[in-house]
């Protein structure tokens, strides 16, 4: 193995070599190109983090890298993300995704002989060695009914312990069984940060592409560069941590030999239902469920916690408005019989406020029956259908993956079900493909902010509400939804003709609606209520902010309702450190920008994130000006079945 090395570090000798002469091969067990393509391997990575090359992938689970040099010189190698980065100028490039030995206590080796010297490495998750990723042990199963039980005994068997348990479920109106199974729950995701193992799959590597750099230098010059440099895991007289490309960039020294390889590595992750859905009963809010496990690649074991990369999402139900609902079974999209706009018009008063059904959307308490893993190793998403009329729910469904990531472009190949009838009535579904915020410890917060008191609480939509400096809150979101392409006519210039031509309630467009939450920091330069008008490429969209304080920054784009009759059809997310762009497409090829926003007008999220893809019930007040209303929607006879083919981040 080692003369193959040799052999390919000397033919990539003439393209890795620096004025003085210097060679420099980064990854000479890889093919001689100057990208090397490597898909990341996801297996068993959920609670273990992302390693690049896997065992594998390479003989040792490691880049083996070649340079020439002499005895008694010093070296390190470091890499660093170049796809999404902020430039060596910008005081923010400590951010950026570098490390160097996995071992953060190697500092600079030294040359022990003069010649062709070969060394290895690997790039993996938290690479500064940063304690805030240290947690406990997630390697078994802590989310089982087993380990739900055993909390819940010790409990009891604690009488002080079980004596506040039941003040506190008399306080909330539960009873002691709720209360014990919702404290269970709180202990066991809260002790998941207390430990001393590196948890390195809080700060997973990005995808893309990595850049390699190989510094060289004599003993005297050695002695000359900060620890917080030799050793990555340190921080300066400031407290923070020093970027060693930067570093480099900027304090040039003719004693110190600086390489950046031309030899790079792209990498993606391609999320496969292949490896299953676990069932997460965790998100479950009550303790009255069932779980089923009839298909050993869609359940709540071990084998599953340890490896699936999606698993069941229950959505969180609104109660800010009711559904005041028809009492009404019938399939909206139907070759059979379809609901009519006739019948839609009739049911504004064909029912009296005693008939119509006061009730939320609803999710799952069975889970495993609204997911579902298909031979061809697609997921089925599934809103049910509705046969009762003493039990009528209008029920969401979704999946979420498992693995997070900060930055990249997400891009879900999904078949979702047809949303409009031939006479454009809409079938109630808001379709959804959206990132959200890991985990909401501290490891996970977005980046400090202060201008304006810093971020409001998500869940705080009082007159005065909570700032934090520090919050974890992160979402952007792809909603489709039926809706007008304009927001209220009270945003516009009374000369804008363009509402009065658009009439919503008979084409057969839908909305593809774009949003960031940025919990209504004041960051921005171009902070601002009302309509945004953002330009990009030749376009301008107008995004909306509702108030000052309003969290979320919104924009509508215009889609046919055909996309849902193609076979799948791929919706994108690109979320960079400064900017979001979002596509749509029938092809990865075909993607057609449907939304931009920037750091102008929106702070961009830097935490980590995993997706989400939900087919749910949304009220209708929330996309004013209103075209149907949901309430005028019949409970669907038939379930409605989406699917799930793959989610590319790249």
């Amino acid at each position: 193995m080692k003369k193959i090395i040799l052999i390919v570090s000397v033919i990539f000798f003439i393209s890795c070599r620096n004025n003085d002469g210097i060679f420099f091969n980064p990854m000479a067990n890889f093919p001689d190109e100057n990208v090397v393509c490597l898909d990341m391997d996801l297996k068993g990575v959920v609670n273990n983090g992302i390693v690049i090359p896997s065992a594998s992938q390479a003989e040792d689970g490691k880049f083996v890298f070649t340079f020439n040099a002499e005895a008694g010189q010093y070296y390190k190698i470091f890499y660093q993300n170049e796809s999404y980065k902020f430039d060596d100028d910008n005081p923010l490039n400590n951010e950026n995704f570098y490390g160097s030995w996995e071992d953060v206590n190697i500092g600079f080796k030294k040359v022990e002989a003069t010649g062709l010297v070969t060394d290895s490495f690997r790039i993996v998750g938290n690479p500064r060695d940063e304690r805030k990723y240290y947690g406990s042990d997630l390697t078994e199963n802590s989310l089982s009914e087993t380990a739900i039980n055993n909390v819940i005994n010790s409990i009891r068997n604690t009488p002080e312990w079980l004596a506040s348990i039941e003040e506190k479920a008399k306080n909330n109106g539960y009873d002691v069984d709720r209360q014990l199974y919702l404290d269970a729950i709180w202990i066991i995701n809260d002790n998941k940060n207390r430990g001393d193992v590196n948890n390195r799959f809080k700060r997973n590597p990005r995808v893309g592409e990595y850049s390699f750099m190989l510094v060289l230098c004599d003993e005297k010059a050695l002695n000359n560069i900060p620890d917080y440099i030799k050793n990555i895991s340190l921080t300066d007289e400031n407290g923070d941590f020093v970027n060693p490309y930067s570093y480099f960039s900027q304090n040039k020294n003719n004693d110190i030999e600086v390489i950046i390889s031309d030899k790079k590595l792209k990498t993606r992750a391609v999320i496969t239902p292949e490896y299953g859905i676990f069932l997460d009963e965790m998100q479950v809010k009550t303790d009255n469920y069932t779980v089923d496990n009839s298909n050993p690649r869609c359940s709540n074991s071990d084998e599953m916690y340890s490896n699936a990369l999606y698993k069941q999402f229950l959505s969180h139900v609104s109660q800010q408005y009711t559904l005041r609902n028809i009492p009404l079974i019938k399939d909206v999209v139907s070759d059979d019989e379809p609901y009519t706009m006739k019948e839609y018009e009739e049911a504004m008063t064909k029912y009296d406020s005693s008939q119509l059904q006061y009730n939320y959307p609803v999710v799952t308490d069975r889970l495993g029956s609204t997911v579902k893993l298909n031979d061809d190793n697609s997921i089925s998403l599934v809103n049910p259908g509705c046969d009762d009329v003493e039990n009528l729910q209008k029920e969401s469904t979704g999946i979420m993956t498992r693995v997070g990531f900060t930055y990249g472009k997400y891009r879900g190949k999904i078949k979702f079900p047809v949303m409009l009838n031939e006479e454009n009535i809409w079938n109630g579904l808001t379709y959804a493909f959206w990132l959200i915020y890991q985990d909401e410890h501290a490891w996970n917060n977005r980046r400090t902010s202060t201008k304006g008191g810093g971020y409001i609480d998500k869940n705080d939509d009082s007159e005065s509400p909570v700032r934090h400096h520090d919050y974890h809150y992160s979402e952007i979101d792809i909603e489709i939804v039926k809706a007008s392409r304009y927001w209220p006519k009270m945003y516009y210039d009374e000369k804008d003709t363009r509402l009065a031509t658009e009439n919503p309630r008979y084409n057969n467009e839908i909305m593809y609606c774009c949003t960031n939450w940025d919990l209504a920091t004041r960051e921005p330069n171009n902070f601002a209520s009302g309509i945004n008008r953002i330009p990009y490429m030749g376009r301008e969209y107008d995004a909306m902010r509702w108030t000052d304080m309003y969290k979320a920054l919104t924009l509508k784009s215009p889609i046919s309702n055909d996309v849902f009759k193609e076979d799948y059809y791929y919706y994108e997310i690109e979320w960079r450190p400064n900017e979001i762009i979002w596509r749509v497409g029938p092809s990865p090829e075909e993607m057609v920008v449907v939304g931009y926003m920037n750091d102008e007008y929106t702070a961009i999220p830097d935490n980590q994130m995993v997706c989400i893809v939900t087919q749910e019930y949304h009220y209708s007040e929330w996309w004013p000006p209103i075209v149907f209303e949901q309430g005028l929607i019949p409970y669907n006879k038939t379930d409605i079945e989406g699917r799930v083919y793959e989610i590319v981040i790249e």
